[in-house]
């Protein structure tokens, strides 16, 4: 285990754009505004929930066909981390939508996640950048030092 210590340098709050793609809206932020390591938190709703699931034995991420829809849900939670892929900007979120019955479900956040409305806290940190590099045991993308 290993950690770095971080400050908040700038907190953004913000709307999101009505028929947005939720995962892009974030990441055009933080390439806009230099955010290299952060923090993310969005409310709202979406008219479609795109989500995913990590099946470990095969080291691939798969859509949860049967859970995402082309119909509305509120995001109850939805919130991760800005870290560095590829030398840019890259939000790794997870999320938890309910239905109009309240049901309840969620998964890694993937894209066509298409926002109806939506507002976002961003902490901007201070400290050294956050770098997602191969890691060979997981076959995920995770930090490294």
């Amino acid at each position: 285990m290993w950690a770095n210590q971080y400050e908040i340098e700038k907190t953004f709050m913000g709307r999101l754009s009505h028929n947005g793609d939720l995962l892009d809206e974030i990441n055009t932020f933080c390439i806009q505004n230099d955010i290299k390591t952060g923090w993310v938190s969005v409310i709202g709703a979406v008219k479609t929930v795109k989500l995913g699931y990590y099946k470990q034995t095969e080291k691939e991420y798969v859509f949860l066909n049967d859970i995402c829809a082309d119909k509305p849900f509120e995001i109850i939670n939805c919130t991760g981390n800005i870290s560095l892929k590829d030398g840019k900007p890259f939000a790794h979120l997870h999320i938890v939508v309910s239905d109009r019955e309240g049901k309840c479900t969620g998964g890694h956040l993937m894209p066509g996640t298409i926002i109806f409305a939506g507002e976002f806290i961003i902490q901007k940190f201070k400290g050294n950048d956050l770098i997602r590099g191969a890691d060979s045991e997981t076959g995920l993308p995770l930090w490294v030092k």
